[in-house]
């Protein structure tokens, strides 16, 4: 993969936070040493509503701290953080196989999600406005030789009545919510008003640490919208957060609840630099 510098990942809104985790990674192993720290920063306060980039920095900057070398620093991070993908995967299928779950629901784009999707008969691909990532993940599974039906937004209670469940993923989970495309509060609502299951596929990377306030979201560029509309107020949320009872979760460690999510945030050490950094502790 060529080099990607910082500011490239921080404005790439087209990949998930899976896929710019290994960007990432890869990069920084093409950094100088004395570069390492400028760069983490960089992704942290451009994009801090990206937890697995928090969490990187967070998890090497704590290595640093404890005078670990740099190489193996991120020899070990790399097969930690980029293993557990694939195994919240890996858990997430056999918790749909066990429900007998042959169509399933999703929407935007997640690399575990579509691992996870690999393996059933059929998936509803919502499309996901303004970017439409639905299409990348619809044209995905279709070369797996799934049966991909693609729906509008607007469609999502229609083509939920006809799914066993829906599975989405997370940009960030903390103990006051998780954070994912908008759209996913509506549809985890939804769900449960058509007692449908309702999964949320994610890494214990997208965890944040209690000690980091959750993000706000993004706004984006109205003209995705709508353009030269001087007159009317248009707004391009990307994201929004859903509570975690609306939830079930799935993550390298199996089928957990609510409250296991908020003791994983609560035993997640966090650097010293990472709290002189995070744009949102200086807020505080």
């Amino acid at each position: 993969m060529a080099f990607r510098s910082a500011e490239e990942i921080v404005k790439d809104d087209r990949k998930g936070a899976a896929k710019l985790l290994r960007d990432a990674l890869e990069s920084l192993r093409k950094l100088e040493k004395d570069e390492i720290e400028s760069y983490l920063k960089t992704l942290v306060k451009k994009r801090y509503s990206m937890t697995p980039l928090v969490n990187l920095a967070n998890q090497i900057f704590l290595s640093l701290e404890q005078g670990e070398e740099i190489d193996s620093i991120l020899e070990d991070v790399e097969k930690d953080l980029l293993s557990r993908s694939q195994e919240a995967s890996v858990e997430m299928r056999k918790l749909i196989k066990s429900k007998d779950h042959a169509e399933i629901l999703t929407l935007s784009y997640s690399s575990t999600v579509i691992q996870t999707l690999s393996t059933v008969e059929k998936v509803t691909v919502l499309e996901s406005r303004p970017k439409k990532e639905g299409k990348i993940t619809a044209k995905k599974l279709s070369d797996e030789e799934i049966e991909v039906e693609y729906w509008i937004d607007a469609g999502m209670c229609k083509a939920l009545e006809r799914v066993d469940c829906a599975v989405v993923g997370a940009d960030t989970i903390s103990k006051k919510g998780f954070l994912n495309k908008i759209g996913t509060r509506p549809l985890a609502i939804i769900s449960e008003s058509l007692e449908k299951e309702f999964y949320v596929a994610a890494d214990s990377s997208k965890i944040l640490p209690s000690e980091i306030p959750p993000p706000k979201g993004e706004t984006h560029p109205t003209e995705e919208v709508w353009d030269n509309q001087d007159d009317i107020i248009v707004r391009n949320d990307y994201f929004e957060q859903t509570q975690l009872k609306r939830a079930e979760f799935v993550t390298e460690n199996g089928h957990i609840k609510a409250e296991d999510i908020r003791d994983i945030a609560e035993e997640k050490e966090v650097s010293k630099r990472l709290l002189r950094i995070h744009p949102l502790i200086k807020e505080r």
